[in-house]
């Protein structure tokens, strides 16, 4: 099943029940809480660079950028900006010259880093913490959102880890009011592990989530994603590809949808590979890099958190790392520069586009065989594609009515393709093979 069909029956059955729950709720309170966002999509309205596009359907919305103008510090941050995106690390040395390193290399805002590093450098670097530093005043304007902690279903029984969860929020001073909290999830709340609603009462603590997946750096497992459409990325076919990150995106979005809260999803890519190649692990490479981020942004992923260590795999990781982009700053270390270099780049086009990530999708299927997103910006229609289930070869996009150009940009490639009958043609020779098309309304 296409991301297009997947989302529009997910829609319409969504829109079936709020129909039915409706009609048998008449004594219950129908006001949503403040600040927790609808789980339909909203009615949008059209402006001139979308009006062609107003019979299509939307998808299912946390605001993009504008979701984190609910929070104070946040607001007072910039980060609902529409030009910004979420492109952080998740544990750094954040001294000075590493800090000047990261930000020349995309990055604008660290999960967790040496309590000890005295906040004035973030202040000259201007670069955003999640974690209080040393030193750092209580209204401190570079710290948009808590990180509350990590792979707590992991570590606890599933009723204590959410009991650990609460009391931490709760346990936090009250000058933390006004920011987001976030926290990351092992792989088992997307899995067949735990029950639905199970991971619904994890998500349900913090503003922000995101899961650890690292398909491609990790040996083919039985991860039994749960999700309707019957998506199982263990296939020696698809258990190490792109398409992998894709599906547990969508089950992420699926928790949402069973939420009813529509909250951002950020996603962990890797840069080397955790284990390094042992237990039929493999290393990543610069296209992997970039398509595990693609994968991503396509299903809607909200922000990025690079995780940058290699810990683990012994004599089978010769690129052993406490951090990537340390090693390559201090000594160019081989093992890891392309990918490193590979980061960079994918973080340089996520900014450019931010404009455009940070609107609401429209629900097109574009043909058989693809994943796809459809976005409107500035008198543009915007298509971010890849293949379906990793497969590779040409693919037809079939363009929606209301897009009448004749002529498509492929954006950071150098080339166009030209739309015939409404139709374009364009190749995807790998598994990892991504575009993005921009092309007139």
């Amino acid at each position: 099943m296409s991301r297009a069909r997947y989302i529009a029956a997910v829609v319409a059955t969504v829109a079936v029940c709020l129909t039915a729950c409706t009609a048998a709720s008449d004594n219950v309170d129908p006001t949503p809480p403040v600040l927790v966002p609808e789980s339909v999509p909203p009615t949008t309205t059209e402006t001139p660079d979308s009006a062609g596009l107003s019979g299509l359907a939307r998808i299912p919305w946390d605001g993009g950028s504008a979701f984190y103008g609910k929070f104070s510090k946040a607001d007072a941050a910039g980060w609902d900006e529409p030009t910004f995106f979420p492109i952080g690390v998740w544990y750094a040395s954040a001294n000075d010259p590493q800090m000047k390193f990261d930000k020349a290399h995309g990055i604008n805002f660290y999960v967790q880093t040496n309590p000890d590093v005295d906040y004035k450098v973030f202040e000259e670097n201007g670069m955003f913490s999640l974690m209080k530093v040393k030193n750092a005043p209580d209204g401190w304007w570079l710290l948009p959102g808590n990180y509350v902690d990590d792979e707590v279903d992991g570590r606890f029984d599933w009723d204590a880890g959410v009991l650990h969860m609460n009391q931490t929020i709760a346990e936090m001073k009250s000058s933390e009011e006004g920011r987001f909290t976030y926290a990351n999830w092992t792989p088992s709340l997307i899995t067949y592990d735990a029950p639905m609603e199970i991971t619904e009462r994890y998500w349900d603590t913090v503003d922000v989530s995101s899961t650890s997946n690292y398909y491609y750096a990790s040996a083919c497992r039985d991860w039994r994603l749960r999700t309707p459409g019957g998506y199982n990325p263990t296939t020696t076919a698809t258990c190490q590809t792109s398409s992998a990150y894709a599906k547990a995106m969508q089950v992420m979005q699926e928790v949402n949808l069973a939420r009813g809260v529509h909250s951002p999803i950020w996603m962990l890519p890797t840069v080397l590979s955790p284990e390094g190649e042992r237990d039929l692990a493999d290393q990543m490479t610069p296209d992997r890099v970039k398509a595990q981020v693609w994968a991503m942004l396509i299903h809607e992923a909200r922000g990025i958190v690079w995780f940058t260590q290699a810990p683990g795999g012994g004599a089978d990781n010769p690129c052993m790392s406490g951090d990537a982009l340390a090693d390559v700053r201090i000594s160019n270390r081989a093992c890891a520069r392309d990918q490193v270099q590979a980061m960079a780049e994918v973080n340089a086009q996520v900014k450019a586009l931010a404009p455009v990530l940070n609107t609401q999708s429209y629900i097109w299927d574009f043909g058989s065989g693809l994943d796809t997103m459809l976005k409107t910006y500035k008198g543009a229609a915007y298509i971010f594609a890849m293949t379906d289930d990793a497969r590779t070869g040409h693919r037809t996009f079939t363009l929606p009515s209301g897009v009448m150009g004749r002529t498509v940009e492929v954006l950071n490639e150098n080339r166009t393709l030209t739309v015939v009958d409404g139709k374009f043609v364009d190749d995807f020779p790998q598994e990892s093979s991504h575009h993005v098309y921009k092309v007139a309304l």
